[in-house]
C-alpha cells in the first residue's frame, strides 16, 4: 500500500473541455468561465499539472488560452493521433510529427513542450520508429521536455518499459481495472512518472447499477460489493474509487471535471476521507477478475474514450 498523499498529486484532466465525455457527463462541454473557476479550484487546492491531447478537440486552445492568466502550471499533451497512417513513409510521418508537435506548441502559447506522450504507442515503432525517432531528435533539440507513452492496454505499458525514453507513462486503472497493479507493473515503472486515468472508468463510478448502459450491466454485481463497502463507512461509492487511487495505486491520478463544483468536492474528499488501503485490499482480493470489455473504457461501446 501506498500512503495518502497531498492534493497536488493529482493531475487535472482536460478532455471535457474539448469533448463532451463520459458516460455520467449531463453537462456537456464546461464555458470559459466555469474553466476558469476550475483552474481557480485546483490552484489553490495545490494542483500545478494539466493533462491534455491533439485530439481532444480544442482542449489544448481552451488550456492554452489560460496558461497566461493562470502561470505555473506543467502541462502533459499527446501526439496526434493520426501521424502513422497505414502505408505512409517514414519521412511522411516525421513530417506530420512535427506539425502536430508545433500544433501543440502553438496551441498551448509555450516554446517548449514539457512532457510529450505517444497517444497510440504502436506509433513508437510504427515506419520503422520512425515517429519516435523524430520525436526524440526534438527532445535533443530542446523542443520537448521529456517523451512517454499513454498506454492503451497493460502489454502497451509492459512493452514500453525496456525503452529507456520512454520516462511517463499514462495508464489505466481503478479499483475495477487492477490488472497493472496485480502485474506489478507500478514497481517496475519506479523511478518514471506515471499518470493513472480512468480512476472514475469514465464516471461509471457516479452511476447507479439501474442506470448501467447496455454491456455494462455485468458490472452490477461488482458495483454491489462496493456499494455495501461505501455504506459500511457512510461514503457514496465514487469515494471508494477516489480512495483505491490515493491509498493503494501509486502514480498520479489524472482527474477530469465538468465543473469547479465537482473539484472541491474531490479535493475535499481526498483530504478528508479515512484510509481505506486495508478495507479496500481485503474487497477487492474478493472481487471477481473481470473482463477488459468491462473494466477498460477504450472497449466499451458505449463512448470510448478518444
Amino acid at each position: 500500500m501506498v500512503s495518502a498523499a497531498p492534493i497536488g498529486r493529482l493531475a487535472l484532466g482536460s478532455v471535457q473541455w474539448g469533448l463532451p465525455y463520459g458516460i455520467a457527463n449531463r453537462r456537456g462541454v464546461p464555458s470559459d468561465a466555469e474553466l476558469d473557476a476550475l483552474l481557480a479550484v485546483a490552484r489553490a487546492a495545490g494542483l500545478d499539472t494539466l493533462d491534455t491531447a491533439r485530439a481532444y478537440g480544442d482542449a489544448e486552445v481552451r488550456v492554452g488560452a489560460r496558461l497566461a492568466a493562470h502561470p505555473g502550471w506543467r502541462v502533459v499533451t499527446k501526439l496526434d493521433p493520426g501521424v502513422a497512417p497505414e502505408g505512409a513513409t517514414a519521412a511522411d510521418v516525421r513530417r506530420r510529427v512535427r506539425a502536430s508537435v508545433e500544433a501543440s506548441r502553438l496551441a498551448l502559447g509555450v516554446p517548449r513542450l514539457d512532457t510529450l506522450l505517444l497517444h497510440r504507442p504502436v506509433h513508437r515503432t510504427a515506419a520503422g520508429g520512425a515517429a519516435w525517432d523524430e520525436l526524440r531528435r526534438l527532445r535533443d533539440a530542446g523542443v520537448i521536455g521529456r517523451l512517454g507513452i499513454s498506454a492503451v492496454d497493460p502489454g502497451d505499458a509492459f512493452d514500453a518499459l525496456v525503452d529507456p525514453d520512454v520516462q511517463a507513462f499514462q495508464v489505466a486503472a481503478s479499483v475495477l481495472d487492477r490488472r497493472l497493479a496485480e502485474a506489478g507493473f507500478f514497481a517496475a515503472a519506479a523511478g518514471r512518472e506515471v499518470f493513472v486515468r480512468s480512476v472514475y472508468v469514465q464516471g461509471l463510478a457516479f452511476l447507479g447499477s439501474d442506470a448501467l448502459p447496455p454491456g455494462l450491466t455485468a458490472l452490477a454485481p461488482t458495483l454491489g460489493r462496493l456499494d455495501v463497502l461505501a455504506a459500511a463507512h457512510g461514503l457514496p461509492r465514487w469515494q471508494l474509487f477516489l480512495a483505491y487511487a490515493r491509498d493503494v495505486l501509486p502514480g498520479r491520478p489524472v482527474l477530469g471535471f465538468e465543473a469547479a463544483a465537482q473539484l472541491a468536492e474531490a479535493v475535499a474528499a481526498w483530504a478528508s476521507l479515512p484510509p481505506l488501503g486495508a478495507a479496500l485490499a481485503e474487497l477487492v482480493a474478493e472481487l471477481p477478475e473481470l473482463p477488459a470489455e468491462l473494466v477498460q473504457p477504450s472497449r466499451w461501446r458505449v463512448g470510448a474514450r478518444p
